[in-house]
């Protein structure tokens, strides 16, 4: 617990052999302005076996600056690695930012004052895609790989997807919790999920059914760095029929008649799975095709729920 009229933040990045991109996540990160009466520090989780992210840590460990500490679990799984930032940090807030993604001025201190000023329980920032090779053919705006919504900073956001906003909604890449309200559980992040994804969702499912308040960010902007092989249209569907899984795997653990639950998630797959096709065939535009293959992949991968591999390792 913070003294009286400071707060501190945790910022932690959970990271697996990509040292490179790891290292501009930190120091993009450390240079970042504070606001008055608010202290952080960076733990950067290692969830690779053999350790390959601790010398790029303890070297930039030593230059001046905000405090950097290396934490590690060296057994892949996505779910221990963040419950572990969790636990080894101990900020009124903790701010989580993927390795993969680098920071703007005054990234920080927006998602820090908008939690000051809203009272919200998590905050969400803006993700733009930062293309190895540019953006792909089939979607010149990179519309999948954003978060971006156009509405005032507090804006309140939920579990369900907005249609007018970008491809992205809610995750733990460039997101504020409030520890107290969020994060109190010895393992906020279901480690059944950390293998497979959806560990994030999971959690804010939950939080939300809390009656947790959730608000939007414009000014708090991250970039994640996308090269060719995630900005293909091969890797878009796989993620999207994964993301369908994850939904429907989710809707049921969580459901307190999970039988009943997972047989209305495949009649409704069943149902969209038709009108998604059907959409499909008539669509011209290839852009708009792009997204309706998309969405039929995502739907599919609703109605074959079941086959989600999972895994505690």
């Amino acid at each position: 617990m913070s003294a009286p009229g400071r707060t501190t933040v945790s910022v932690v990045i959970c990271t697996y052999e990509r040292p490179e991109m790891l290292a501009r996540a930190i120091r993009t990160a450390r240079v970042q302005d504070l606001p008055p009466g608010v202290e952080a520090e960076i733990a950067i989780v290692d969830n690779a076996p053999g350790g390959s992210a601790r010398e790029t840590v303890e070297a930039i460990a030593r230059e001046p600056g905000m405090v950097v500490r290396y934490l590690a679990h060296p057994v892949p799984n996505i779910s221990h690695a963040r419950n572990r930032g969790v636990a080894g940090t101990a900020g009124d807030l903790v701010v989580f930012l993927d390795d993969d993604e680098w920071c703007e001025p005054g990234w920080l201190a927006a998602l820090v004052e908008t939690a000051r000023a809203t009272g919200a329980d998590v905050v969400f920032g803006a993700v733009v895609p930062d293309f190895v090779d540019g953006p792909p053919a089939w979607d010149p705006i990179g519309r999948p790989h954003q978060r971006l919504l156009a509405a005032p900073t507090g804006t309140a956001m939920g579990i369900r997807h907005d249609s007018a906003a970008s491809g992205r909604w809610i995750g733990t890449g460039n997101s504020l919790l409030r520890r107290a309200t969020c994060l109190a559980e010895d393992a906020p992040f279901d480690p059944a999920l950390g293998r497979s994804g959806g560990e994030d969702y999971d959690l804010f499912v939950r939080l939300s059914r809390r009656g947790r308040r959730m608000v939007w960010c414009a000014e708090a902007v991250v970039h994640e760095v996308v090269p060719a092989d995630r900005a293909s249209f091969a890797y878009m569907l796989r993620r999207n029929w994964r993301g369908g899984q994850q939904w429907a795997v989710i809707a049921v653990r969580q459901a307190k008649r999970p039988a009943v639950t997972a047989l209305s998630v495949t009649l409704r797959a069943l149902a969209q799975l038709g009108l998604v096709t059907l959409q499909r065939l008539v669509a011209r535009d290839p852009a708009i095709l792009a997204r309706r293959r998309l969405k039929v992949a995502q739907v599919a991968g609703k109605l074959f729920w079941w086959t989600m591999p999972r895994g505690h390792r």
